[in-house]
């Protein structure tokens, strides 16, 4: 990872998003609490809510969401090279059904109300596990989403990619989106950023 990421952690428990109340192990020491951390755009922003957000509420996930986006007057400029192009997270309690399917439409929804938009269109590819040891992650898929308009302006078709991790006491779903073009600076910081994902 480059000088130009820095990792915040997160500690998220349950869907207030307060610290979780840590139990001691066998030794007596005070176990960790279950977290996350995340790479952040360096001064960029990063917006946190709980799951389902009010613009979704029949999104069936809960936990917390948690974005990753470039400073906020590229991220809005169409003419930007950084436009609509972020990562969120979704830190996520239960038992939540992360099959590509589930995953299609629960896209679908989402969008469909954070636009807001009734024309959302999504593809999602079948998942492909990781090479090696992956550690937490479970698979990856890549797809598009077609929004017309969101968030106030016209936005092409846009390259979206999911990572699933299965974490300790939680599952994870890290979500890529970009109009820009594959070998763009933006898409290598995004994957940079999912990259350095970590949860405990």
């Amino acid at each position: 990872m480059t000088a130009r990421w820095f990792a915040t952690a997160i500690v998220l428990g349950g869907c207030a998003g307060g610290a979780i109340t840590p139990n001691p192990d066998a030794s007596g020491d005070v176990a960790p609490p279950h977290g996350y951390a995340l790479p952040e755009f360096p001064g960029g922003y990063a917006f946190h809510t709980a799951l389902p957000p009010t613009f979704s509420r029949f999104l069936p996930l809960s936990g917390e969401e948690a974005t990753r986006e470039p400073p906020e007057a590229e991220f809005y400029d169409p003419a930007s090279p950084y436009f609509f192009s972020y990562l969120f997270v979704w830190w996520l309690t239960g038992t939540p059904d992360l099959s590509t399917t589930a995953l299609h439409d629960d896209l679908v929804l989402y969008y469909t109300g954070l636009c807001p938009s009734q024309t959302v269109a999504v593809t999602l590819g079948d998942p492909a596990p990781p090479a090696g040891d992956g550690g937490a992650l479970v698979a990856r898929r890549a797809g598009t989403l077609e929004a017309g308009t969101c968030l106030g302006n016209p936005v092409p078709v846009a390259a979206v990619e999911t990572a699933t991790y299965d974490c300790p006491d939680h599952a994870a779903v890290i979500v890529v989106v970009s109009p820009q073009p594959s070998s763009s600076q933006v898409r290598a910081d995004l994957v940079a950023i999912r990259d350095g994902f970590t949860c405990w």
